[in-house]
């Protein structure tokens, strides 16, 4: 028995992961796909558009077997944080042969170049990269700046072109899925194959679209739109889309929520939430009375090394109550996790049995179990992740009363 392992987000699920799915079992002769998803926040720091059972609906009806949620602390991390959380998750599954991913460059050997320097972080390159970032420069510029004068300096093989790798943000991923591989010494192999379609920041539409190009499409909710929408996603996820009568959120949904939680805060700042240092926390401060919604304040408060993502990502942290601590505790358990079924296939019996049988991960199949199978370091991640699902759910106004009384998706 072959299986891939995908990491993902689906937000929505489109053509390109569907042809993801289907070329990585076609190349790699996998009988089974197991997907590691974030459930209602997403790493670019902001809540899903839909709920994570329908994302995982479209992913099983094109050809994924399982989908387990990735836990809200690594979903809405950084690229770091949600690498290793995912390839944690993955490795202790216990049947994930290969690791599965686009990226701009399919060339596993260069990403495996940068994914070695970053790691092993030779004192030249991090001297350099602490030069960049009291200069102000964000850290992915200074990054690839130290990187640069690496190369130069220690006359690498390696060439410095390399660092254009870092310029695209399935690459930036992929060398963090290999880091954390090489990390934990997992066994699970990388396999890439080259991205199909449109740029992940791009906004325009192609015949693969990005997943930013159909969310703007899907706010946009003009008829000239939703059509070209049913063009861009596959045919399980364009049928959902056309009957969806729900609600598609986005940051400025939870505007009101996260004002209430910086005023309740704003005594004691907001620097023991993950990656809020204190610059930004005086920022913070300093503009709060101008506050008007989410997206606005994030804008306000954009500096040279400060980036829009980077910056809702911690407005989210300070709202879900997402601590620098708590993530220290699950870094330094091996980047706790457990194994929360969204959904599987009914012929899939077998993955999961082997998964029992080989994983060393706990696996919910309910809720109501958590307390009694899990640890207390991974009840804690369990409990804070459905938290910042109940908010989600409330903004939604999907009417779920508990999480508890929901059952994975089975097709």
């Amino acid at each position: 028995m072959k299986t891939i392992g995908i990491i993902a987000e689906f937000n929505p699920f489109h053509k390109g992961h569907e042809y993801l799915i289907k070329k990585c079992k076609e190349k790699l002769n996998a009988d089974y796909c197991v997907v590691v998803m974030s459930g209602d926040y997403v790493e670019r720091g902001a809540p899903a558009i839909i709920s994570k059972f329908d994302r995982a609906r479209m992913a099983l009806s094109c050809g994924a077997d399982i989908v387990f949620e990735l836990p809200v602390y690594y979903s809405l991390g950084s690229a770091e944080y949600f690498a290793s959380g995912a390839i944690s998750l993955l490795d202790r599954l216990g049947v994930v042969d290969y690791l599965c991913f686009g990226s701009e460059n399919p060339d596993i050997e260069s990403l495996n170049s940068i994914a070695e320097i970053l790691s092993d972080e030779p004192q030249s390159y991090k001297d350099a990269l602490g030069k960049y970032l009291k200069m102000g420069d964000s850290y992915p510029v200074s990054r690839k700046k130290a990187l640069n004068d690496y190369f130069t300096l220690e006359k690498s093989d390696i060439s410095s072109a390399y660092v254009d790798i870092l310029e695209s943000p399935n690459n930036i991923l992929a060398v963090e899925y290999l880091k954390a591989i090489r990390r934990i010494k997992s066994k699970i192999t990388p396999f890439t194959i080259k991205r199909e379609g449109a740029d992940y920041h791009s906004e325009g539409i192609e015949e693969i679209s990005s997943a930013q190009g159909i969310r703007n499409m899907i706010f946009s909710n003009s008829e000239t739109e939703k059509s070209l929408i049913k063009a861009q996603l596959p045919s399980a996820s364009a049928a959902f889309f056309t009957e969806y009568a729900g609600k598609y959120l986005d940051s400025n949904d939870f505007s009101d929520f996260l004002y209430y939680k910086l005023i309740s805060d704003k005594n004691s700042g907001y620097t023991k939430y993950l990656d809020v240092n204190n610059d930004l926390s005086n920022r913070i401060l300093g503009v709060l009375e101008s506050y008007t919604n989410f997206d606005s304040f994030c804008n306000s408060l954009k500096t040279r090394n400060l980036t829009y993502t980077r910056i809702s990502r911690c407005l989210l942290h300070i709202l879900l109550n997402i601590t620098q601590e708590n993530m220290d505790s699950y870094k330094l358990d091996g980047f706790t996790c457990y194994g929360r079924i969204l959904g599987s296939q009914k012929e899939s019996s077998a993955l999961l049995s082997m998964i029992q049988k080989k994983g060393t991960l706990p696996i919910l199949h309910r809720l109501k179990d958590a307390k009694e199978f899990l640890s207390p370091l991974e009840f804690a991640l369990f409990e804070e992740t459905l938290s910042a699902t109940t908010i989600y759910n409330r903004v939604a106004q999907n009417n779920i009363k508990s999480e508890y009384r929901l059952k994975p998706v089975i097709l």
